[in-house]
């Protein structure tokens, strides 16, 4: 994280999960059920889980630490990690019943959308704070007058 960036590893981890997604969605879209197809399902869900691995996983747990002022820092972490493990749950909970409502085109289509909006959000408003002290990265996220 400390080579690379933070905001580079969450844009190119958004971006390969999306496609990582479109892989999924294209394949479940075809009625080929031959190994080929096999094979391109198991390779986006690894394509998936390695990308979320390299930035999405453990970069927002890093940076939250760096964007918040130091005297709220300790429950504004408490509060974003509450939400983003409640969110954890609802996914997983709710997998397979959307899975079976929507279909699996529709639904990975869905995580797709969700993870090119990341990648925007990444672009537009994340502040790269490799290299930074805590002091330099708080001057920088106040606002500009």
């Amino acid at each position: 994280m400390d080579k690379l960036g933070r905001k580079v590893l969450l844009f190119w981890s958004f971006f390969g999960m999306a496609i990582s997604m479109i892989i999924q969605a294209t394949e479940a879209s075809s009625l080929l059920l031959n190994t080929g197809a096999l094979y391109l399902s198991v390779g986006g869900m690894l394509m998936f889980v390695f990308t979320f691995a390299l930035g999405a996983g453990p970069v927002p747990g890093l940076l939250l630490t760096e964007i918040f002022p130091s005297r709220i820092r300790a429950k504004a972490m408490a509060f974003c990690m509450s939400v983003h493990w409640v969110c954890n749950f609802l996914v997983g909970l709710l997998f397979l019943r959307l899975l079976e409502k929507l279909g699996p085109q529709l639904l990975y289509s869905m995580f797709a959308t969700f993870c090119m909006m990341a990648v925007i959000f990444v672009k537009r408003n994340v502040v790269e704070t490799k290299g930074k002290s805590l002091q330099e990265i708080e001057i920088a996220l106040l606002p500009q007058d």
